[in-house]
């Protein structure tokens, strides 16, 4: 924890009353992530009409890459991922708010096929665990590799749906 304070320039003692060890400082810093990211999805989910998904999609990326950069806490977010895979507390704490992701997803592709903007054979619920794994994505690739920027999800995005609406074998 003096690491932690040394590099957020805060006197340890600071540090040790708001979290008792590491686990509860990545914990504390992953849930303020999520909770920002179910606010997305809350207000994209009371625009009317719906934004297109890849306007949807580009916007998700600009909340997350926002969190992501330099010194931002989405950079713990993988810490807290992989200690939610041997730490049953924070896979607990963990699910809901995936769950709450993947259930934004799955409205906002309801809407989106109600629309007209996504097959109308599409599965809602089988695109929106698709598109909860964006988060991850996002945030690995952007620590990893830097290079990632909203209008490339976006692209990513129209160009997948427009591969689906012409069909298989289309533009080969």
């Amino acid at each position: 924890m003096a690491d932690v304070a040394r590099e957020a320039g805060l006197p340890e003692p600071d540090v040790d009353r708001y979290f008792t060890d590491r686990d509860d400082l990545v914990r504390g810093i992953a849930e303020n992530i999520l909770e920002l990211v179910t606010d997305f999805f809350e207000g994209v989910l009371k625009e009317e009409p719906i934004p297109p998904l890849g306007e949807v999609v580009e916007r998700f990326a600009d909340t997350v890459i926002a969190i992501s950069d330099a010194d931002g806490p989405g950079r713990l977010a993988p810490i807290y991922w992989a200690s939610a895979l041997y730490n049953e507390q924070m896979a607990d704490r963990a699910r809901a708010p995936i769950h709450r992701g993947r259930a934004g997803w799955t409205e906002i592709v309801e809407r989106e096929r109600a629309a007209g903007r996504v097959p109308a054979g599409a599965d809602p619920g089988a695109v929106g665990s698709l598109l909860v794994c964006l988060l991850p994505g996002i945030v690995l690739q952007r620590v990893l590799f830097g290079d990632v920027d909203p209008e490339t999800f976006r692209r990513g995005v129209r160009d997948l749906l427009r591969s689906v609406a012409e069909g298989p074998g289309a533009g080969a």
